[in-house]
């Protein structure tokens, strides 16, 4: 019995792929000073306070009061006097799991439960997003190594060869990023059978800012209360997994996720790619919340709310690209692509990443400080990995880069080629279990030989200043 393709087909085109999964957050009739403002753990600055909830009936989209002296709720969680931020580089599943290995390290050191806003940028993104909306028995080193090394890239290739996903892979709106999104979601933003969303990021963790690229304009785009009052989009209802899809969404290898502006009834869109374009490191948009709460408090005639200074932790999975190819004597077309890619998106990314801890320096030094100097503070931070200095306004600024890169400086290695190990893992959503454990003990020993007295030091003061 000859079997039809045609149901399959009907059906394919019928269930499959829509442009976006954002959804509209206030009607567009209402005028724009009447309309409510998102109000997730996802913000740049103070956020809102809402009150007497109303239903419009027309739509049923909820309005909220907002009251005209907005407080600034939970920008410093702990109440201690810092603004301590945490930032998640890009480099795929290697990032992510070094992310979730240091990250534990700076639990144990009482570091991480004072982190109060974390930025992320592509595989550093799954562990973000993943911490920020996890309990205690979602977040622990076998859960997440569990979940973390989970094949990814696999899972998005094998559907992309299934026969039913052809037809609207190839005439739909259906595509890589939504194949991505859904091992995510199977895997990582799953709870009861419910898929998570920007509504379930936990008070009891750090603010969370997933970090994409606009590809029309080139600029970035930071997952967050503010970007989706644009679009007048709903930020609460908005799947943590494809912000996370979108934050890695590397041109070509991953198709771009689109995001609908629903501020007006004419028809348009916002297409996002990875956020690793314009900083891999996730740092700028750090800096650009604590600018926000600093000119809040100005603007309402308040103390600055960060009065002890700036505490900012950067986890970065950079490696130094190896193509492995000095025993080959020619490569095909497909390793020539793949290897090209790899070193192109390598070099570009470590020098995004450099670039943006000089500008780390230039933005936070006095004003007085000539050029030498500020030479001088770039070439320590690059060198240790610490700085310390004084911004325009007399506050402390510590920078802390725990770069997986600095595995390479360091003298108690478990076996002789592990340097080489680490540093040859790639940039890809599949990793392998050796590999895991090696960033794993990688992180450890980065933490325990080089970082772990100043990261003391930091929790100290901060407690002692509570």
């Amino acid at each position: 019995m000859r079997t039809s393709w045609l149901p399959i087909v009907i059906l394919c085109a019928l269930v499959t792929g829509c442009t976006y999964v954002n959804k509209p957050l206030n009607s567009v009739k209402l005028p724009l000073e009447a309309r409510v403002k998102n109000n997730t753990r996802a913000v740049l600055g103070a956020p809102i306070i809402l009150s007497q909830s109303t239903t419009q009936p027309d739509d049923s989209i909820t309005q909220a009061e907002i009251s005209d002296e907005p407080q600034d709720l939970g920008a410093d969680r702990n109440h201690d006097g810092y603004f301590v931020g945490l930032s998640l580089s890009g480099g795929g599943s290697r990032s992510s799991n070094f992310a979730a290995s240091i990250m534990f390290q700076l639990q144990r050191l009482h570091l991480l439960d004072k982190v109060d806003y974390i930025s992320s940028v592509s595989g550093g993104s799954l562990t973000a997003a993943y911490y920020c909306a996890s309990d205690d028995n979602h977040w622990n080193p076998e859960e997440v190594q569990k979940r973390l090394t989970h094949s990814f890239a696999s899972d998005m290739i094998g559907q992309v060869l299934m026969p039913w996903n052809w037809f609207a892979l190839t005439f739909t709106d259906y595509d890589r990023s939504d194949l991505l999104a859904q091992s995510l979601d199977q895997n990582l933003f799953t709870r009861d059978g419910r898929k998570l969303t920007f509504k379930d990021l936990r008070a009891d963790r750090p603010r969370l800012l997933i970090n994409a690229t606009d590809l029309q304009s080139g600029d970035p785009f930071i997952f967050c209360n503010e970007s989706f009052d644009e679009l007048n989009s709903d930020l609460s209802q908005y799947p943590l997994s494809y912000a996370v899809a979108a934050s890695s969404a590397v041109p070509v290898v991953i198709h771009q996720v689109t995001l609908r502006d629903f501020s007006t009834i004419f028809k348009s869109y916002r297409h996002l790619i990875d956020g690793g374009v314009n900083d891999n490191l996730g740092v700028k948009s750090l800096v650009e919340a604590y600018d926000a709460h600093v000119q809040a408090a100005e603007r309402a005639h308040r103390p600055n709310p960060f009065p002890n200074g700036v505490i900012l932790l950067v986890i970065d999975a950079k490696t130094q690209f190896d193509a492995r190819l000095s025993d080959k004597g020619d490569i095909g077309l497909i390793d020539s692509l793949r290897m090209g890619a790899g070193l192109t998106s390598t070099v570009l990314l470590n020098r995004a990443s450099s670039a943006t801890l000089s500008e780390i320096v230039v933005k936070h030094s006095r004003d007085d400080l000539t050029a030498q100097q500020l030479r001088d503070q770039i070439d320590t931070l690059e060198r240790d990995g610490f700085l310390q200095l004084q911004d325009r306004h007399g506050l402390t600024v510590r920078v802390v880069h725990l770069a997986l890169s600095r595995v390479n400086d360091l003298k108690d290695l478990p076996f002789h080629s592990f340097n080489e190990s680490v540093n040859n893992i790639a940039t890809y959503f599949n990793i392998d279990p050796s590999e895991a454990y090696h960033l794993d003990q990688a992180a450890d020993l980065l933490v325990r030989e080089k970082f772990e007295g100043r990261l003391k030091a930091i929790e100290h003061e901060i407690e002692t200043k509570k």
